[in-house]
């Protein structure tokens, strides 16, 4: 009983500590464009700046939504916390719940109800918004699940601090390279990033994640770019933990992912939303390659 209740208090730390960071990688993924982009770029505090702002405006909620339009950012703050409190790498004591199909449903419930709210806004770039998150989810879902089968298939477990890398053993194989590029392109499928979704437009041709937003203000839109920040830190801790080949610490992994997404998104326009599928395709036909080298 005591190891348990042990273990459960450091993965609430682990998930707090996550939750202090993720702003600053944002900041460095924003920082890294910038500089590649020959220019100055804003500080890599200045997302914590940003929330504070957000925090601080008033939240306007419009009188023809349901509850469902303020439980959705609430919703999709903490389904990014508990899976902060999940990944492995920074603490041990890891309990049952680092289950990685929970893992992966428990995300897909904090988008399902930002789905929902953006169309109980029933404006059309909410709605729009909306379908186009749950067509890139529909492809996502599959190679998140594929990139686990073969975790599962290596290291014989389905909890997340089971599949840790274990560099005692042959861990720098075919297999283990096709998994950690087709995790990475999944991974910025995953979190709205280039060339999927562009985070930093509201041209109604080409946002998805950020179509869902328009409509929120004040502490909720805190709550939504918040969780955001979480889910992209949550995804590279695990993709550094369980698939980026390297035996380097856990931190440095994370710094890293966060200047290669800078780098791809500044070498990177977004693709037409019809040849999503076919990126997406091509991260599980390597995940399906990786599968048959195992």
């Amino acid at each position: 009983m005591e190891n348990l209740i042990a273990n459960i208090g450091l993965n609430l730390i682990q998930g707090l500590v996550l939750l202090i960071f993720s702003p600053l990688i944002m900041g460095i993924i924003n920082k890294v464009k910038a500089r590649l982009q020959k220019r100055m770029g804003a500080s890599i505090f200045q997302e914590y700046f940003d929330l504070f702002k957000w925090w601080r405006k008033p939240t306007i909620i419009t009188p023809y939504t349901t509850s469902i339009f303020i439980l959705a950012p609430v919703v999709y703050f903490m389904t990014s916390l508990y899976a902060a409190t999940m990944v492995p790498g920074f603490l041990t004591g890891q309990f049952s719940a680092g289950d990685a199909f929970i893992f992966v449903y428990i995300l897909a419930l904090g988008r399902f109800f930002m789905t929902l709210s953006s169309m109980d806004a029933a404006t059309s770039f909410g709605g729009m918004g909306g379908s186009r998150e749950i067509y890139v989810s529909v492809l996502v879902e599959p190679a998140i699940m594929l990139a686990i089968l073969i975790n599962s298939l290596r290291y014989h477990s389905t909890t997340l601090s089971g599949m840790i890398i274990d560099y005692d053993g042959a861990y720098f194989t075919i297999s283990a390279v096709l998994t950690c590029i087709a995790f990475f392109l999944v991974m910025l499928a995953e979190n709205s990033r280039l060339p999927v979704d562009n985070p930093d437009t509201h041209l109604e041709l080409t946002m998805i994640h950020e179509g869902m937003t328009l409509e929120y203000s004040g502490k909720l839109l805190t709550l939504i770019h918040l969780g955001s920040y979480l889910k992209i830190i949550v995804f590279l801790t695990l993709f550094g933990a369980l698939y980026f080949p390297i035996n380097i610490p856990l931190w440095l992994k994370i710094l890293l992912g966060a200047v290669i997404i800078g780098i791809v998104e500044t070498l990177n326009n977004k693709m037409r939303l019809f040849k999503v599928r076919v990126y997406l395709g091509a991260a599980i036909v390597f995940l399906l390659l990786a599968i048959v080298a195992e």
